[in-house]
């Protein structure tokens, strides 16, 4: 007992023996890191209390971790897919505030309770700020209190259980989303092509203009009757019968074909002295520059053709900027390989270490942010707090990658730690929190407001479910993420990454996380005014 006294102690003990009941596995459901809330509200219960700094912390950590992952692709996700979420984040708040209502006229809370209630339930601090100041510190927070327990682990279960009831396979949904990633960002690709376009004889490669037609690169030319292919430079001289390999995505590669010439099949070897090499960029001081900064093609003879990145191909752009964990795949002779490969590092491992003062200074710049108070028209002053800010850091930082000699971004394998570390402490400082009132709020207050709390957390949840599935049209691993950012809930987002360890969730929830925000203090303020 002396030892539960400690701090630290308990926490680690806590996150430990979640840990190990998340792992439990009944019929192939497992509640994952989200056990950890149920012990530590079994440790609240019994006066065991960890300090209110840890779940500042830890909940800025996790939703820093998911901003920096979401960032690049925010705007695109955004475009793509944000205004039928934006829709399914309204429609929650509406439901929730219905169900909220219809609670208060069936068993009598008053409005302060109201308040409390649709705040806990749809776990939004943010909300209950403006119900305190709307109806003073009584009844608000105690509502509050009994009801976000439930909210908290009621989002992560029902999440967990979701793909069972709509009768949805994870996998082939994955599988489905990576052939849609597929044809927004085709895979680079190559044809090759015969010069027939006499306007091209004679010419040299830097005068026919290509880029301006389509960004595709020539890597490979074979003379008529030759038997050995060279490389392609700005000053190689195009003949009629040239046959080149042109690298780029598949439409641009119809485009210049069109302008070439016609294509032919057989292959463009190499011969015993050029060789290709797939080279990672490891080496941090070369971050951010651009591919046309080396000039490869001139200075060592070498050509890249294409450029891979978190898996997708990009076309070797000489705008294109480097970062770390870049993949080029280049074309020569193997000693200038073997110099380009020295000045870009060509080390696996340093790509994955993780820099801990761009880390600090973005937690830094989301806890400012949070300070932040905006005054917004109908709503009143709106101060984004801790988790608001430190998500809008992270999505700033994350599409911005770096700003001088600090990158920003965190290798895969980094920022699942903070995210989860970070998920960690925050559910294990909430939940012992809540359980210290949660029997005798209970008793205060009674099983219907209890039994109101589950209500208004799982109506919205449910019901946008099938509306984003069946009329929205938004695809299921995308709906995971709207579902829990419109219940601004960290354990749910948890719940959905334990279901597939893809982007798809995260970047939902960062793109309408904002919005929901926004949302339920609205829905607050409207649900006053009508009781």
């Amino acid at each position: 007992m002396v030892l539960l006294q400690n701090q630290i102690f308990l926490l680690i003990l806590i996150i430990a023996l979640g840990e190990l009941l998340g792992k439990v596995n009944i019929r192939n459901l497992a509640l994952g890191p989200s056990a950890i809330i149920f012990v530590a509200l079994a440790f609240g219960h019994f006066g065991f209390i960890l300090p209110e700094g840890i779940q500042d912390i830890g909940l800025a950590m996790f939703i820093y971790a998911v901003g920096l992952q979401a960032g690049p692709g925010f705007i695109s996700s955004f475009r793509s897919h944000g205004l039928p979420m934006g829709v399914g984040v309204l429609v929650m708040a509406a439901i929730g505030t219905a169900a909220t209502f219809a609670c208060c006229r069936f068993f009598g809370f008053d409005a302060g309770i109201g308040a409390g209630l649709l705040s806990g339930a749809m776990t939004s601090t943010p909300s209950l700020a403006v119900a305190v100041e709307t109806v003073g510190h009584g009844s608000a927070p105690a509502a509050y209190g009994v009801t976000y327990g439930f909210g908290v682990i009621g989002v992560a279960v029902f999440i967990k259980v979701l793909p069972r009831l709509m009768r949805v396979d994870i996998s082939a949904e994955e599988e489905s989303l990576d052939r849609e990633l597929a044809e927004i960002n085709p895979p680079i690709t190559y044809h090759h092509i015969e010069i027939t376009n006499p306007n091209l004889f004679g010419k040299r490669v830097a005068d026919i203009f290509l880029k301006s037609i389509a960004p595709v690169t020539i890597s490979r030319l074979l003379r008529m009757g030759a038997s050995e292919p060279v490389l392609v430079g700005a000053d190689t001289v195009l003949q009629e019968g040239d046959r080149l390999r042109v690298v780029g995505r598949p439409s641009d590669l119809e485009k210049v074909e069109l302008f070439i010439g016609k294509p032919v099949a057989g292959e463009i070897a190499f011969d015993r002295v050029l060789t290709k090499k797939s080279i990672t960029v490891s080496k941090r001081e070369i971050s951010g520059t651009t591919l046309g900064f080396f000039n490869f093609r001139e200075a060592f003879n070498v050509q890249v053709a294409r450029i891979t990145r978190n898996g997708i191909d990009l076309p070797a752009d000489a705008n294109t900027r480097l970062h770390l964990g870049d993949v080029l795949h280049a074309v020569g002779d193997e000693r200038s390989l073997r110099n380009i490969t020295r000045i870009l590092g060509n080390d696996l491992k340093a790509t994955y270490e993780v820099s801990l003062l761009p880390i600090l200074l973005g937690l830094l710049f989301g806890f400012m942010l949070g300070q932040v108070t905006l005054p917004l028209p109908l709503v009143g002053p709106l101060t984004l707090g801790t988790t608001g800010g430190t998500l809008i850091a992270g999505l700033l930082l994350g599409a911005r990658y770096q700003t001088g000699p600090l990158i920003w971004d965190v290798p895969m394998a980094g920022n699942r730690l903070i995210r989860d570390l970070g998920l960690a402490l925050f559910m294990a400082a909430v939940g012992t929190s809540a359980g210290v009132s949660f029997v005798e709020t209970l008793r205060s207050h009674g099983l219907p407001l209890l039994l109101s709390g589950a209500v208004v957390t799982l109506a919205p949840v449910a019901v946008t479910a099938v509306i984003g599935l069946r009329w929205l049209r938004i695809r299921f691993l995308r709906l995971l993420g709207m579902l829990v950012g419109g219940m601004t809930s960290a354990s749910g987002l948890a719940a959905a990454g334990s279901l597939s360890a893809t982007s798809y969730a995260p970047a939902a929830y960062a793109t309408v996380y904002p919005l929901a925000l926004i949302g339920k203090i609205i829905a607050v303020k409207v649900l006053l005014l009508i009781l």
